[in-house]
């Protein structure tokens, strides 16, 4: 190591070493140095417990906001087949096709072996849309479900007033 010192002259400075002191004087010093900063090496052994659980925290939100996703796009899948099947004339399986024609064109990749289910009777259409949210947190597959319920469209007389009075 040189040493600037006064005037501007150089010195060299030397460090002498003490001569080793065998395995029970190093010890001594490796126990001295340790106990002189305790938490040596302590930051990374915090960042190895707690980065793990971080990414597991992460992926779950992630999970959570495709889930959230898949089922907006089983509910939209629903009520358009509730609103097809419900329609003047149409049938149960018009609504079938409108919900799965939905679900192909919104749901791809996001909502894993959806189903439509159609029920048609006089006066109401169900419709239930079933499947999985994909899976970003491997082991964790959640259910998605959305059911519609509609009053069908049909014509009903008038029964009060008589057949070609005036109103």
């Amino acid at each position: 190591m040189i040493n600037m010192g006064v005037g501007g002259l150089r010195h060299a400075v030397t460090h002498r070493r003490r001569p080793a002191a065998g395995a029970v004087g190093w010890l001594r010093s490796r126990l001295r140095s340790v106990a002189a900063r305790p938490d040596r090496g302590a930051a990374t052994a915090e960042l190895v417990i707690a980065m793990p659980l971080l990414l597991g925290i992460l992926m779950f939100i992630v999970q959570a906001g495709v889930y959230l996703h898949a089922t907006h796009i089983a509910q939209a899948a629903a009520t358009r087949a509730a609103s097809v099947a419900a329609a003047y004339g149409a049938s149960k399986d018009q609504g079938e096709e409108a919900g799965c024609k939905t679900l192909d064109a919104i749901g791809h990749g996001v909502l894993i072996g959806a189903t439509v289910s159609v029920t048609r009777t006089a006066t109401e259409v169900r419709v239930d849309v079933e499947g999985t949210a994909e899976t970003v947190v491997p082991g964790v597959h959640w259910r998605v479900k959305a059911v519609v319920v509609r009053p069908t469209e049909r014509f009903v007389p008038d029964q009060g007033a008589p057949v070609g009075a005036a109103p």
